[in-house]
């Protein structure tokens, strides 16, 4: 098993003028951000729900469930024609902060949710990756009984390959696990940073054991850098185990984050 070091400075991200159809922008902040999951109740197959604005304007409708410390749920953008949900991926953090993300089918991610909940309201803020606009989120607890979905996988339906994108020009991260004969796969990571430097984060194919529907890796020749890879109905989750493996890759680059599966 291979690893590269690719080093070139890093400038910041460009940011587009286009504003985001679902929601009026305003100010900007940089959405990148290192999963870090606190210790949390698990609430699987407990939904929660949300009611209210983004921008004080857009109503929009949150649900989702929390297990492990991953947030699974919808938004539906009630001005919208056809109301269609959009899915939620995300993490409670250390400060027991929410950071949620909303996923296109193509692993393109639309917007960012920042915020932490309290018994009865959740305020924060919604930041589009494209556009570099963030608006303020404001919503109420509501009472409503829907139909949890499934969020555990198995062995057999993880293979394929997942996919996180902040826009064209922000961070990118592509995952792949293939099925190998017996109770073996391969897989590798690739990630790499916004423009317009592209610095690298990679783990080159390597072959492990996969009887559960998550492992731990540990790069060769290093102590500290250690990840686990959890996969989920549809998604899949990786997160360093000793802290960030500093030197490992290129600057400010990553493996770390919430990678949907898109075939």
């Amino acid at each position: 098993m291979k690893k590269y070091l690719v080093y070139i400075p890093l400038l910041a991200i460009i940011s587009c003028n286009k504003s985001d159809p679902k929601v009026e922008a305003s100010s900007s902040i940089t959405p990148e951000s290192s999963v870090a999951l606190a210790s949390v109740n698990n609430q699987v197959g407990k939904e929660i729900y949300w009611k209210g604005f983004v921008n004080g304007k857009t109503p929009v409708f949150i649900h989702y469930q929390i297990d492990d410390n991953v947030i699974v749920g919808e938004i539906t953008y009630l001005n919208t024609k056809n109301k269609l949900p959009i899915t939620l991926l995300g993490t409670v953090e250390d400060d027991n902060n929410y950071r949620i993300l909303e996923f296109e089918k193509s692993g393109n991610i639309t917007g960012v949710i920042t915020g932490k909940p309290s018994e009865g309201a959740f305020t924060g803020s919604w930041f589009s990756p494209k556009t570099r606009k963030e608006l303020a989120l404001n919503l109420v607890k509501k009472d409503t009984a829907l139909a949890s979905k499934e969020i555990e996988t198995n062995v057999e339906d993880l293979f394929g390959r997942y996919r996180y994108q902040y826009s064209e020009a922000g961070y990118q991260g592509d995952l792949e696990i293939k099925r190998l004969p017996g109770s073996k796969a391969v897989f590798g990571i690739t990630s790499v940073t916004g423009e317009p430097a592209r610095n690298l984060a990679q783990v080159d194919d390597d072959t492990i054991d996969l009887k559960t529907t998550h492992f731990t890796y540990k790069l060769d020749d290093t102590d500290e850098c250690e990840f686990k890879v959890k996969f989920y109905k549809g998604f899949a989750v990786v997160q360093y185990t000793k802290g960030v493996c500093s030197g490992q890759f290129g600057m400010n680059a990553t493996i770390e984050g919430i990678y949907l599966k898109i075939k």
